[in-house]
């Protein structure tokens, strides 16, 4: 045997397995099909790791690899979602956190996740994490042209400081309003909760500040209260005149009769 058929043999041989090997390696596109499948049926939770290994199998500096993971992350986000749904029913928010997490992460548009997440941190007693979770779910819902849901998300997120308000845990209302408008400024209700909490805190100036703020977002649709915390926040610092003046806004029945009284406890007519 000639040396030139020698080494065609050996090449042809190297050929063989090196298409072996790539036989056991499975390829992107093989991945993504094959957990396109089970998403399709409905099993999430062994179709979201193909699509994770999709992704990362993927050659980002080919076309058809860069496809792959466009769309390996797109199905991805939706298992995640399922997956971490059961998850948190399950009470494992560690889990739960850590699945929706990564659906946000491939889908920056898809909007379950952040709700899913925003519920998770919540569950887990992550309440300022979930309280800004809830927000940019709203926020997220918003651009998908979901209105409804965003609004509802937008009022999970008050109504834990509403509900933290009415248990009277002034540290917890001022940290929970003042992460709901870190990320979201224009809700006078949250703005009052704040005023009440720091004035109840004894930081009247500061209580004065949130109110007034409050007092300006709410325009004509103002509520009582907020003239009520307004003029106890001027009272607290000495301003007998202007806490009388707001005193005399008041005209709800609820809060009527008090204020009446601080008038002519502090010499008005």
């Amino acid at each position: 045997m000639r040396r030139t058929d020698f080494l065609v043999i050996v090449l042809l041989v190297l050929g063989m397995c090196v298409n072996l090997n790539a036989q056991d390696q499975p390829s992107a596109t093989s991945l993504y099909n094959d957990g396109l499948e089970l998403i399709k049926a409905k099993n999430y939770a062994e179709g979201l790791p193909l699509m994770v290994q999709a992704v990362e199998t993927a050659d980002s500096t080919s076309e058809n690899g860069m496809k792959v993971i466009k769309l390996a992350k797109r199905n991805g986000a939706i298992a995640a979602y399922y997956v971490g749904n059961d998850y948190r029913k399950e009470k494992n928010y560690e889990k739960a956190i850590e699945t929706y997490s990564m659906g946000v992460e491939y889908s920056a548009s898809f909007y379950a996740n952040y709700i899913g997440l925003a519920q998770a941190l919540e569950g887990k007693g992550e309440t300022v994490a979930a309280i800004k979770a809830y927000i940019d779910a709203g926020d997220v819902s918003l651009k998908a042209k979901k209105e409804d849901k965003a609004e509802k998300m937008y009022s999970k997120a008050e109504n834990i400081v509403a509900v933290t308000w009415g248990k009277k845990v002034w540290d917890d209302v001022e940290g929970y309003a003042m992460a709901y408008l870190e990320k979201r400024d224009n809700n006078s209700e949250v703005h009052y909760y704040l005023a009440y909490a720091k004035q109840k805190k004894g930081d009247a100036e500061a209580a004065l500040a949130s109110v007034g703020k409050a007092i300006e977002l709410a325009g004509d649709t103002v509520n009582d209260k907020y003239y009520m915390t307004k003029a106890e926040s001027l009272e607290s610092l000495g301003k007998t005149a202007e806490a009388i003046e707001t005193y005399g806004n008041v005209k709800d029945a609820k809060y009527s009769e008090r204020a009446a009284y601080k008038i002519k406890e502090l010499g008005g007519e």
